[in-house]
C-alpha cells in the first residue's frame, strides 16, 4: 500500500501488515487448526477400535488355546496304555471338544479380556463387553481319537454409526485339533 507523496517526489512505503493481512493470515491458520484438531479425534477413536480389536484377538486365542489343551488332553487320556477302556466319559470336565456338532459354547469377557467379575469396583472389570461362540465340527473318526475343526467367534460393539446404531464387530479363529 502506498501513503501520499513526500515532499521531494518519491512515494513513501509502508511498514509493517494491515489488518486485512492479519485477519487473511488467523482465517487460514484457524482452518489449519481445525483440520489437525479433527484428525487428533479421528486417530484417537482408531486407537480405541484397534484396541478393542486386538483384545478380541486375544480373548478369541485363549479361547482356542484352552480348546486345544482339552483336546491335547482327552487325546493323551485315550491313548494312554494304563486305561483298561479309554473314552471320552473319563473327562467329564472338557467343555469344547466333546461338544455335540450343533452345540457351542458361549463365554462373555470384559473389556481387559478377563471374566466380568460384579464385585470389583472398577466398571471396565464388571461389564460384559466381548461374547465368544465355540464351536466344533467333527472331521474324521478313527480307531483312536478324533479330529475337529474349533472356531471361536468374538463379537463386541465398541463404535457407534453416524445413525448412533451400534456397530457389532467381529473376530473368528478356526483350528483343527486332534482329541480323544
Amino acid at each position: 500500500m502506498r501513503t501520499p507523496r513526500r515532499n521531494d517526489g518519491r512515494w513513501q512505503r509502508q511498514a509493517g501488515f494491515s489488518m486485512v493481512e492479519m485477519l487473511m493470515t488467523a482465517f487460514i491458520m484457524a482452518i489449519g487448526i481445525l483440520g489437525l484438531s479433527l484428525l487428533q479425534v479421528m486417530s484417537l477413536q482408531a486407537s480405541r477400535g484397534s484396541r478393542s480389536l486386538s483384545t478380541a484377538v486375544l480373548v478369541g486365542e485363549d479361547v482356542m488355546d484352552r480348546a486345544e489343551m482339552e483336546g491335547r488332553l482327552s487325546w493323551l487320556n485315550i491313548t494312554d496304555t494304563n486305561l483298561a477302556t479309554p473314552s471320552l466319559a473319563d473327562l467329564p470336565t472338557l467343555k469344547y471338544v466333546t461338544l455335540l456338532p450343533a452345540a457351542a459354547v458361549v463365554e462373555t469377557f470384559n473389556i481387559k479380556g478377563g471374566a466380568p467379575n460384579p464385585a470389583s469396583l472398577d466398571p471396565a472389570e464388571q461389564t460384559p463387553f466381548f461374547t465368544t461362540t465355540t464351536r466344533r465340527v467333527p472331521l474324521l473318526a478313527a480307531t483312536t481319537g478324533r479330529l475337529s475343526d474349533i472356531s471361536v467367534q468374538v463379537q463386541f460393539t465398541d463404535q457407534v454409526d453416524p445413525a448412533n446404531t451400534p456397530i457389532l464387530r467381529t473376530v473368528t479363529l478356526t483350528r483343527r485339533i486332534a482329541h480323544g
